[in-house]
């Protein structure tokens, strides 16, 4: 972490970026990272990069109000992968620092920080802060932003990643007063609709060899009133079937004209076959983009036999 706050003592403006598509962890990350940014260098102009349409923003108090001045700026690109999927105009960047914990395919940075074991990017930059929390603050606001990506990175800690350091990181969140009940209540806390989603998803879901999927085409997300990254984060729905290895949402992406996968996996590892998708993320929890729908079936028979062969290794 001092050598990330040497090099934001030599800029007037960072701006910090997070991968497009945002989930929990990209969000939690990028504002816990910029409050704690805003906290303790007020002198600086700290601004938050991207699209923030995502109805994963919602869950985030957080509001960037400021725009960056055309000035040159230290990047700080959290939870992306390759330079492709970053999310924002880079053109202001004069020096880029990457801080990720997914396996290493890009080290765009300047100044590469990736713990590729680590259960989520908020831990990584929990972790930073821990070694230098004696001088510096961290407000009650940037913590439950951190706290909130780790997890939903690791599935409220239940997936594989999550070890010592995962806790040790939550445990000094907590202490920074996070309110883990209200934090939950918006988290889970449910509409109705809700219920006609999952409703049509088991009605409709799929199975091959060990691969179960559901699909929500276009007119599917305006019937349910959902967004594509609403119908995409239903994927869960899917889980915990002992005769499901991997699990998958498919949901049709107009605006980019594509299609976008979100896979999940008990224990077989699936970021391979995502990447040969033009896609990636984690052994166990991946997403992948298809050109159109007349890829699926490729792709689903490359999960499927990624299943066999595991089982058959075993």
């Amino acid at each position: 972490m001092k050598e990330i706050l040497e090099k934001v003592k030599a800029y007037k403006q960072i701006l910090v970026y997070r991968h497009v598509n945002p989930d929990l962890d990209a969000f939690g990350s990028q504002f816990g990272l910029t409050l704690f940014l805003k906290e303790n260098f007020p002198d600086k102009h700290i601004v938050a990069m991207g699209d923030f349409s995502s109805p994963t923003k919602k869950l985030y108090p957080y509001e960037e109000k400021d725009v960056p001045d055309e000035e040159k700026s230290l990047a700080i690109i959290v939870d992306t992968a390759n330079r492709e999927r970053i999310d924002g105009d880079l053109s202001l960047a004069f020096e880029k620092i990457k801080i990720d914990h997914h396996l290493i395919v890009d080290q765009y940075g300047d100044l590469n920080i990736v713990d590729e074991k680590a259960s989520s990017c908020a831990q990584v930059i929990t972790s930073l802060y821990q070694s230098v929390e004696d001088d510096y603050t961290l407000s009650k606001e940037a913590a439950s932003c951190l706290y909130l990506g780790i997890v939903g990175d690791s599935n409220r800690f239940l997936y594989r990643n999550t070890d010592e350091r995962t806790f040790q990181a939550a445990s000094t969140l907590l202490k920074h007063g996070v309110d883990i009940e209200a934090l939950y209540k918006r988290l889970y806390l449910r509409p109705e609709r809700d219920l006609q989603v999952t409703k049509f998803i088991l009605n409709n879901y799929q199975v091959e060899n060990k691969v179960a999927y559901y699909i929500l085409k276009d007119e599917d997300l305006q019937t349910l009133q959902i967004s594509r990254e609403e119908g995409s984060n239903y994927v869960n729905t899917l889980a915990n079937i002992e005769e499901f290895a991997i699990w998958v949402a498919v949901t049709e992406n107009t605006k980019d004209h594509n299609v976008r996968v979100s896979i999940r996996s008990r224990e077989v590892p699936i970021n391979t076959i995502a990447s040969a998708f033009h896609g990636g993320g984690h052994a166990l929890a991946s997403g992948a983009t298809l050109s159109s729908f007349e890829e699926l079936p490729a792709l689903i028979k490359a999960l499927g036999e990624a299943a066999a062969s595991y089982q058959k290794d075993e």
